[in-house]
């Protein structure tokens, strides 16, 4: 069965025992955990116990959506370390980070190469536990392309670094299919959503041919995480659930 589920900053209003109930009740088999507002940096107890939660659930726990980003000032040291804790208590196998807040088009080589150490020593330490480290592929930051993506991860050079995909909403599903095939190598995540280029939000059926082709192009041991459905609404994210859970059958993903 491939693995499917939710990202929990999409209903960042929702505690974190009405994310098990929705993600138990819709059929996913795992949940993204996000720092922001359901398990923060440090939330030890609270890790533990959404872990425990998630077991008894038949729930896996697919990553920690860490808010950590590069070239902010952090220290790999003490500011990564406080979520690569949190994670280890939560049970993650992976932690997601953000590959800094500038664009790669306006990215210098110096902002490049610091990017590059940090991530390193973010792997480093990771490693020690035995957890990947995934960049968040996302516009405005280094990740904002596949060629700046897979430069990133090819100067890092760890066996832990890894990349999320998701649709770039301004490019066409030709263009995204390229990208993902360029990143394929390193792809661990997929966050599943159906956004228009004004990031206007649609259910998902509403690119259904799209999300098809990409199916195709994504392994099947890839978990698939929706996230931000239209009007942030549960019965939307039902409904989108569904929808991908009958797609799934009829894929020919790798």
């Amino acid at each position: 069965m491939r693995p499917v589920g939710l990202t929990s900053v999409t209903f960042r209003q929702m505690s974190v025992d009405e994310i098990i109930a929705l993600a138990r009740e819709t059929g996913c088999t795992g949940i993204e955990w996000g720092s922001d507002v359901h398990i923060k940096p440090k939330q030890l107890d609270l890790a533990g116990q959404a872990a425990e939660a998630c077991r008894q659930n038949q729930l896996a726990i697919f990553s920690y959506g860490s808010y950590y980003k590069l070239n902010q000032g952090l220290d790999p040291d003490t500011d990564f370390q406080a979520y690569l804790e949190t994670a280890v208590k939560l049970g993650a196998p992976l932690v997601r980070i953000w590959a800094g807040r500038t664009a790669s088009a306006q990215a210098d080589d110096d902002f490049f190469q610091k990017a590059v150490a940090e991530t390193q020593r973010c792997c480093d330490l990771a490693a020690k536990v035995g957890i990947d480290v995934a960049f968040e592929y996302h516009r405005k930051s280094l990740t904002d392309n596949s060629a700046s993506a897979v430069k990133l991860l090819k100067a890092v050079n760890r066996s832990n670094c890894k990349t999320y995909w998701q649709p770039n909403p301004e490019l066409t599903v030709e263009e995204n299919s390229r990208e993902l095939e360029e990143i394929r190598p390193w792809l661990a995540r997929v966050h599943v959503f159906s956004w228009l280029p004004d990031n206007t939000r649609l259910p998902l059926a509403a690119q259904e041919a799209a999300w098809k082709n990409w199916l195709t192009l994504i392994p099947r041991e890839i978990p698939l995480i929706l996230e931000f459905v239209k009007e942030d609404q549960p019965e939307q994210f039902r409904q989108d659930m569904e929808t991908l859970q009958k797609w799934l059958p009829h894929n020919t993903c790798l």
